[in-house]
């Protein structure tokens, strides 16, 4: 896509057309990825053995980890640079870019040390097993491994679509999720290692789909340049990463930590359930990732037009997002809901684990119906730059809602009180999510009417004040 047609489609083209062409190969691209961790989750099922397919849940949160802390550039980043394009800013996109590349791979060196030397505590804290300890601590071995291109490679994508590249993006995920399919086999069965073997060959999707990426920005095809010399210190530039880009980790820190907390909680009602746990939110990948398109889509035709002052369209495009959103998760919760165990019958042939996977899945549909309003809510407010509503709203779903709630409503209603946590922490979270972008919206109207109001000039007070008496003499007679 030329320049010329990147801008066009942020900033004129018919809303429905913009959101479905910039969301659609988001949502697609997403659906490569879900598909890269179902395929984990498919071929160690293969192996028959409830105690590896445990470990897979166990250590979701050690790449939700690594999401979370390279989300601060690919939110933070992203939403800048999407407001600098707005604003006609190429520079300070380009220094933007640059920075928040350095930052993130800074990081990525500080997570993988961080993770090997402390890698066997963190494994007993995941909530682990002594059955499931082996597995799980070979698996995360692996990915602390590969921390630098797991990170680089999440925030390429997004970095991408902030500038409106959205199908360059999508080839990478592709890369990254077709060389994992064609690997996980060979190195789990072929070379016999297991979920090690998983490990192995998702670092090295990671590896294929980063590979890209450097590719397409050396090339000289993106719209914005990342080059050394780009590498910058100004105050704004790491003040908006860090300021949009922490809350929006936070939240990914939370949910890392949540999960930690879930899976405790519910390791004293089996292997299976955690198993059959483990495979319900795999699938639920599916819904999630469709909504995280459809945000991750219409984030930069918010940030372009809310840099460009344009809040009608701001407006046409949350309203329009959320109708679709809406939509697409009440059709979801009816497909989940009719073919619950069939669905976990694909990833396990154990009846118990489909048993304990089919209850999780009945009660975890539930959120389908708010999730992708509160996500593009949330994402919103992001590319509007507020990083105060961001980061309440990173706290509030899983720290002031769900982690409480899971403490609750386990100890009142057991296992079945776990599960139903997540669909009513994520109902409180878009009820405070809506009043946030009202509020922000509101506001916003407000102070661009001020703005546009003429100011009287002193030639009108005169006559105002010359008019008045004139008026009372009148009334006099």
């Amino acid at each position: 896509m030329t320049q010329n047609k990147q801008t066009e489609l942020m900033s004129s083209a018919p809303v429905t057309k913009a959101i479905l062409k910039m969301s659609i190969p988001v949502v697609l691209g997403m659906m490569v990825q879900v598909l890269y961790n179902l395929v984990d989750t498919f071929f160690i099922g293969m192996m028959n053995d409830e105690y590896q397919l445990a470990a897979a849940n166990i250590i979701t949160p050690i790449f939700m980890l690594m999401m979370a802390i390279a989300t601060i550039v690919s939110t933070g980043a992203a939403s800048y640079i999407s407001r600098c394009l707005g604003k006609k800013d190429n520079q300070s996109a380009n220094k933007t870019l640059s920075t928040g590349t350095a930052i993130c791979t800074g990081l990525g060196v500080l997570v993988m040390a961080v993770g090997l030397i402390f890698l066997k505590p963190f494994i007993t804290l995941l909530g682990a097993s002594e059955a499931v300890y082996p597995y799980a601590y070979s698996y995360s071995f692996v990915m602390f491994i590969g921390t630098l291109p797991v990170m680089l490679n999440y925030a390429g994508g997004q970095l991408l679509r902030s500038e409106g590249a959205v199908m360059p993006s999508i080839i990478g995920m592709m890369i990254g999720t077709v060389t994992n399919v064609i690997l996980d086999p060979i190195f789990i069965f072929g070379f016999d290692m297991g979920i090690t073997g998983a490990a192995v060959a998702t670092v090295l999707g990671n590896v294929a789909a980063l590979g890209y990426y450097v590719y397409y920005y050396l090339s000289g095809k993106s719209l914005v340049k990342v080059k050394v010399k780009y590498v910058s210190g100004e105050k704004q530039i790491w003040s908006q990463t860090f300021g949009i880009g922490i809350p929006a980790a936070l939240s990914q820190f939370l949910m890392s930590g949540a999960l930690i907390v879930c899976n405790n909680l519910a390791k004293p009602y089996g292997e299976n359930a955690v198993a059959g746990m483990g495979v319900a939110v795999k699938l639920m990948y599916i819904g999630t990732f469709i909504f995280m398109g459809f945000a991750a889509g219409c984030q930069p035709l918010v940030g372009y037009n809310y840099g460009a002052n344009n809040l009608p369209r701001v407006k046409s495009i949350i309203k329009i997002g959320m109708l679709m959103t809406t939509g697409i998760g009440i059709v979801l919760t009816g497909i989940f809901g009719i073919f619950a165990s069939g669905l976990i019958r694909i990833f396990t042939p154990l009846p118990e684990v489909i048993a304990e996977g089919a209850v999780v899945l009945t009660i975890y549909m539930w959120s389908f119906w708010v999730l992708g309003p509160q996500m593009l809510a949330s994402t919103t407010i992001q590319a509007f730059g507020k990083a105060k509503a961001s980061l309440l709203l990173s706290i509030a779903r899983q720290g002031l809602f769900y982690i409480p709630l899971l403490f609750l409503l386990e100890s009142r209603f057991l296992f079945k009180g776990l599960l139903w946590a997540q669909p009513v922490s994520d109902a409180i979270t878009l009820l405070l999510a809506l009043v946030l972008l009202v509020s922000i919206l509101k506001k916003h109207q407000k102070a661009d009417i001020e703005e546009k109001s003429p100011v009287p000039t002193s030639h009108q007070h005169e006559s105002v004040s010359y008019e008045a008496p004139d008026r009372l003499v009148l009334d006099e007679d």
